[in-house]
């Protein structure tokens, strides 16, 4: 419980928007249930009166008012603080709609029962809510109850009281202990996503995560309008694993990770792509831009030390211009092929190619998508 009380900023907001995007359904429906019962009341109305009574129908029948605010509000907005706070608002008009209900009944016994399943509504109704609303709703409940007592005069308010204020603080520590419960769920559907779109050994996505952007036609066109991809391959990185070990092979390959996201800027993509190579793809970047990126992450990886051995990295870069985005990757490929051909530890631009070169590079630019 302690954990989620203390998040502050970004982490509180994304904690409880996804928190209401998780019950928001079912608080719909609770909602819903709640409208429904309130208008089947009516009958309890009839029989208490022993008679029809067009007031009552009348005012049940409002419920289809705060309802249809719900209902709207739900289709124009998912923000968890304007849905929380309809929502939990709109359990409250259901209960002075009971309160107005009941004034026209004699009896009126049940009062203290109706005023105990409300707050149970609130309860389920706060799944989606932030605990502090779910709290201040229960708490207004003593002060619905006060004011219609000021109201009606009920004859048993000391009776109301005392069956009503203890169960609206248990449901308050409940609330609390339900939010402490989804949040568990929360960090492990966290860790699993990372886990479903990262690569465990550098940290950086993999390509579960392109596919994700892209979707099935493989195109990244409505991202930006200028994008660039750089392919990386570390050079050599077979002798590396060979005379130091294959821990101090991942160790280099968790540098070149970390010397690529530190080079890029924060809209950009790092893919490990298999083995020893790397993609980043670069958002509203030209190609001039591009090749300067490129060289960037090249000197950062020759000149940082990495405590196992000094290493280079060969570079293609190619500028993706709309289709299939595995297209540009396999010419970014073929950049780099020229690149390791012509001695490694450098960028080589797709479009600078002549014909020739790439006609030397044959078929060995091919990428597994």
């Amino acid at each position: 419980m302690d954990a989620f009380l203390r998040l502050e900023g970004k982490a509180e907001e994304d904690f409880y928007q996804a928190k209401y995007d998780y019950y928001k359904r079912f608080n719909l429906v609770i909602l819903f249930v709640s409208a429904l019962i309130f208008f089947i009341l009516i009958v309890t109305d009839w029989q208490v009166t022993e008679q029809f009574s067009w007031q009552s129908l009348l005012i049940r029948s409002l419920v289809v008012i705060p309802l249809a605010v719900v209902v709207l509000a739900y289709r124009k907005t998912s923000n968890y603080r304007i849905m929380s706070a309809i929502s939990l608002m709109m359990v409250h008009v259901v209960i002075w709609g009971n309160i107005w209900a009941g004034s026209y009944v004699v009896d009126q016994s049940y009062v203290n029962e109706s005023f105990m399943i409300m707050s149970f509504i609130l309860l389920l109704v706060a799944f989606s809510a932030p605990p502090f609303y779910a709290m201040a709703a229960q708490l207004a409940l003593i002060g619905d109850i006060l004011l219609a007592d000021q109201l009606y005069h009920f004859p048993n308010l000391d009776v109301i009281l005392s069956f009503n204020v203890p169960v609206i603080v248990l449901l308050c520590f409940l609330d609390l202990i339900a939010t402490g419960f989804y949040y568990d769920h929360y960090i492990t559907q966290k860790k699993l996503d990372f886990a479903l779109f990262h690569d465990p050994l550098t940290q950086v996505f993999n390509r579960r995560q392109l596919h994700k952007i892209m979707g099935e036609g493989h195109n990244l066109s409505f991202m930006s309008d200028a994008i660039a991809i750089v392919i990386m391959d570390v050079d050599h990185f077979k002798q590396v694993n060979d005379t130091y070990g294959h821990d101090e092979g991942d160790r280099i390959l968790q540098f070149v990770a970390d010397c690529i996201r530190h080079s890029l800027r924060g809209p950009d993509l790092v893919i490990r792509w298999g083995g020893q190579e790397f993609v980043a793809i670069l958002f509203d970047c030209q190609r001039d831009k591009a090749s300067l990126v490129a060289e960037r992450i090249r000197c950062s990886v020759e000149k940082s030390v990495n405590g196992v051995s000094k290493i280079t990295i060969s570079l293609g870069v190619a500028i993706y211009e709309g289709g299939d985005c595995f297209e540009t990757i396999k010419k970014a490929d073929q950049a780099l092929h020229v690149a390791k051909r012509n001695g490694r530890n450098q960028v080589v631009c797709y479009e600078n190619l002549d014909r020739e070169a790439l006609d030397l590079d044959g078929d060995s630019g091919h990428v597994d998508a």
